[in-house]
């Protein structure tokens, strides 16, 4: 006859445990510094030298780092976008598409629809936040009902929404004059600015919300603990009662919106208008902060942030010293080719039995929800 019996607390996990998914993304840091500093003593210059100017121009001072943050911010929404549905094992890389979207249906509704200040800004955010899930539907709903690789049509949807937005900026509804964009938003539609010496605006804690909002999902909700078992095993989520289409389609959606939030904040607390290609690329930059994050959304923001200044204090370096600023994209690329490839190694040589232990720590991850074990 068995009881119920309160189990004895299980001991934390061990320091080896805890520190696995920095390793990773310290060792591709420092690897990337290493080659860095090698082709720039190739060009005749200091090392030391260029990298301690990279790093005064991108945080000493609250110029350079209000620059920064102005920069991380758009890289906190596609990195936490990319994070989400890499959590949940699927790939969502078309953050940049989806980001365009966002940002043309907040700049349409910044100037087109006069709202009082308190309700203009969420109008607006709500209405990026749609753009950027009904952009993300395609895919969801495409590999979730005809097992179409969501990856695949991500990556066509990109090029899709550059010409549907380019167009309408330029022809559709273009505003007078040379400029390809749309009409400024309304005063009411922006966004409050918090310093004089870039465009860093009040977007920041909107994408700070949601990494915390992420972060307590993922740890706290049952929703988190179902989308981390699809992460791990989409078979063994399914046989133990998860609901996978539904779970997939939401992901793709909350991470479409996130990624339209980040078109909003640029829209809003940037340009103060929609413009064609306003976008340098911070959706495929979002992969690799999530990359580099582990998909973790906390660590999205040290990700974000790394990037940010990097990309803050490039300007200044090849001013100050000469050295070309393609540098920082050289450093990027090649911590995301370190972690590519640590990832190519553990799924090639990786222990087999890897899966069976996962589905160990997430039946004993359950047995701590419930609080309770078998006695008898």
């Amino acid at each position: 006859m068995s009881t119920e019996a309160i189990a004895p607390p299980r001991p934390g996990p061990p320091l080896r445990a805890l520190l696995r998914p920095v390793v990773g993304p310290l060792v591709a840091i420092v690897i990337a510094t290493l080659v860095g500093a090698a082709l720039v003593a190739a060009l005749g210059q200091n090392p030391i030298e260029v990298y301690s100017t990279l790093i005064e121009g991108g945080i000493v001072g609250w110029p350079n780092l209000s620059v920064a943050l102005q920069m991380t911010t758009p890289l906190i929404f596609t990195g936490l976008a990319v994070a989400v549905s890499f959590h949940a094992g699927l790939w969502n890389i078309g953050a940049e598409g989806q980001m365009l979207v966002g940002a043309l249906a907040a700049g349409i509704v910044g100037y087109a629809v006069p709202l009082p200040p308190v309700l203009h800004v969420p109008a607006c955010l709500i209405a990026a936040a749609f753009g950027g899930l009904l952009w993300a539907s395609v895919p969801a709903l495409l590999r979730v009902y005809l097992n179409v690789n969501e990856l695949v049509i991500c990556l066509m949807m990109n090029p899709i929404a550059l010409l549907a937005t380019g167009f309408v900026a330029t022809h559709a509804l273009k505003a007078p004059g040379p400029t390809n964009k749309l009409p400024d938003i309304l005063d009411s539609a922006v966004l409050p600015n918090f310093s004089l010496f870039s465009q860093l605006n009040a977007g920041i804690f909107i994408a700070l919300a949601c990494c915390v909002a992420v972060a307590i999902v993922n740890a706290m909700t049952v929703r988190g603990f179902e989308w981390r078992i699809m992460g791990l095993s989409p078979r063994f989520a399914y046989y133990g009662g998860v609901n996978v289409r539904r779970n997939a389609v939401a992901v793709m959606l909350i991470s479409g919106a996130i990624a339209g939030l980040g078109g909003a904040e640029q829209v809003l607390g940037v340009y103060k208008a929609f413009y064609d290609n306003f976008s340098p690329g911070y959706g495929f930059d979002g992969i690799a902060v999530a990359m580099l994050a582990n998909s973790n959304p906390i660590g999205v923001l040290f990700a974000a942030f790394l990037f940010g200044a990097l990309s803050a204090g490039s300007g200044v370096l090849q001013m100050m010293t000469g050295v070309s600023k393609y540098l920082v994209q050289v450093l990027q690329f090649i911590i995301v080719l370190v972690l590519a490839a640590q990832f190519s190694f553990a799924w090639l040589f990786g222990r087999k039995p890897a899966k069976p232990s996962a589905r160990v720590s997430v039946a004993r991850s359950v047995e701590e929800r419930t609080g309770t074990e078998k006695v008898g």
